[in-house]
């Protein structure tokens, strides 16, 4: 399982998540209560879920793209996921 950290270049309203800087609807992700995905083309292979306390792909999940979120905020670890992934 992957571990990851946060940058403090971007910003949550809570259910919005998108850099601090030159944020578009490519790089802004949404979150609705159980899946994280772009505002804008959102796909299968790019849509993430919540399971229990791990986020995974909603397509294609394995070990090695499947992250713990330990402690942390789901806003937190849907930041560090973004961009890590990013």
């Amino acid at each position: 399982m992957n571990t990851i950290s946060l940058p403090r270049d971007w910003v949550c309203d809570g259910s919005t998540l998108k850099p601090k800087s030159g944020a578009r609807l490519d790089n802004t992700w949404v979150f609705n209560g159980k899946e994280l995905k772009p505002k804008s083309g959102a796909r299968l292979n790019n849509t993430w879920v919540v399971d229990g306390n791990k986020i995974k792909p909603k397509s294609g999940a394995r070990f090695n793209n499947t992250y713990d979120m330990g402690e942390e905020p789901i806003l937190v670890v849907f930041g560090q996921l973004i961009l890590h992934l990013w």
